[in-house]
């Protein structure tokens, strides 16, 4: 195979060949004390593995929050010579000489020393505080988690593409995650060679935290030059509107005070505090969540503009759902997470056992579930129903339907649009 596109590292992949593990265990050196240490390092990526496998019952792409397990997967996508065809689709790795060379103890070792390497790509910082500037009413569209190649990623990409024959968007933008691990192999198959650059004036990118488990480089080095983009966190403005982009992967699901500074000037100048014009804040992770972790750091980080309600609405991804929240009246802001760009996510008991929200009908076989609140976050809806874009049956009903949004800013009006990975319109709603 040519690239890493379509190539799958499942928990079979890591599995040691048992004649090669047998021949290495009896080795003096895999008796040393270091030789131990990395073996149980390789176990417990095993483990973690093990237990997303357990969660998801299929052969299809599985990740975890763990740079590194993400980073063992990476490798071997883009080391191995051997796979096989998997039903769900992709290509399964599978080991062969083009891993091991014959050799798995010194294979093994080699994978760990890899992962244990922690070096980082310096951020790429914007060099003035001025917002990039947009006339008048202006289009967005955007995709999180996209970064697969697989599934219903390239299907979102076509559909960018079709409803931007007539007019282009404004700014197409990806809210972070190229899997497994954002190195420059994945970054080049699974990300820019699909992205719809072409189906707006102006493309970003979020960083995420896969693309910081392989240091970055393939985000700062290949992602920001493809896209003309000159840093990690950004601004664009009209005359009634301010969109920020922030980096809240580089210091992982939070932000320093270089950049928290610099959001400050930011909306100091667009006249946000004096109400001349709306924020709107994009990032990979997320402020609040009803179906995972909260974001404390970024919270406390940005606790004087939250607190000051100078945030109209804020989208991210991170987690791999579709998730619309009613207004947070302590911040008197609107969330929306946009997680379900393109990898596969297993559909929560939670949401399936929720009530419909009749408000909200849905359509391509999905269906907007209400969901209650709960400590410091508000009620919400999420998508439900068969994912399509997967090749089984069994897989269809088991995931998280694939999708994408766009945004309208109309003068002072912002209108919301969520669709279904085939172009089928789910939702809409106007902010004011």
């Amino acid at each position: 195979m040519d690239s890493v596109r379509e190539r799958v590292v499942t928990l079979a992949s890591l599995r040691r060949p048992r004649t090669q593990s047998e021949a290495a265990e009896s080795l003096p050196e895999a008796q040393s004390p270091e030789a131990q240490l990395k073996q149980a390092h390789y176990d417990q990526i095993m483990a973690r593995l093990q237990q997303a496998t357990d969660e998801v019952q299929s052969d299809v792409m599985i990740t975890v929050q763990d740079r590194e397990v993400s980073l063992a997967q990476s490798k071997i996508a883009e080391q191995a010579t051997a796979t096989r065809a998997m039903g769900s689709g992709g290509q399964e790795v599978q080991f062969g000489t083009g891993l091991s060379g014959g050799d798995w103890l010194r294979w093994m070792w080699s994978l760990t020393d890899h992962i244990d390497r922690k070096d980082a790509f310096p951020i790429a910082r914007p060099t003035t505080a001025e917002a990039d500037v947009l006339t008048g009413d202006f289009t967005v569209a955007m995709a999180g988690d996209w970064g697969t190649g697989l599934y219903g990623a390239p299907k979102v990409a076509s559909a960018i593409r079709k409803m931007a024959g007539s007019r282009k968007f404004d700014v197409l933008m990806h809210l972070g995650d190229v899997y497994y691990s954002g190195t420059k192999a994945e970054v080049k198959d699974r990300f820019l060679d699909l992205w719809p650059t072409d189906a707006a004036k102006v493309s970003r990118a979020l960083n995420g935290n896969h693309e910081m488990y392989s240091g970055g480089f393939g985000y700062f080095q290949l992602i920001l030059p493809a896209l003309n983009q000159p840093s990690s966190y950004f601004a664009l403005q009209n005359e009634h509107w301010v969109l920020v982009g922030l980096d809240t992967a580089y210091v992982d699901h939070d932000m320093d005070t270089t950049q928290v500074a610099w959001v400050n000037l930011i909306l100091q100048k667009a006249g946000v505090p004096d109400k001349k014009r709306k924020a709107v804040f994009f990032s990979h992770q997320q402020p609040f969540s009803r179906l995972d972790e909260q974001g404390p750091k970024l919270q406390k980080a940005l606790a004087h503009l939250l607190e000051e309600k100078l945030v109209r609405a804020w989208y991210w991804g991170h987690e791999h759902q579709c998730v619309i929240y009613d207004e947070y009246e302590p911040w008197k802001m609107y969330g929306r997470c946009l997680g379900h760009g393109g990898i596969p996510e297993p559909r929560k008991d939670e949401v399936k056992n929720a009530p419909a929200d009749p408000k909200h009908p849905g359509g391509a076989g999905c269906t907007w579930r209400r969901l209650t609140a709960k400590e410091n976050v508000p009620e919400s809806i999420a998508v439900d129903g068969p994912n399509m874009d997967m090749k089984k049956p069994s897989d269809q009903q088991k995931f998280v339907p694939h999708g994408f949004m766009t945004l309208e800013f109309k003068g002072d009006q912002l209108i919301e649009h969520v669709f279904a990975s085939d172009q089928t319109e789910i939702f809409t709603n106007t902010l004011v």
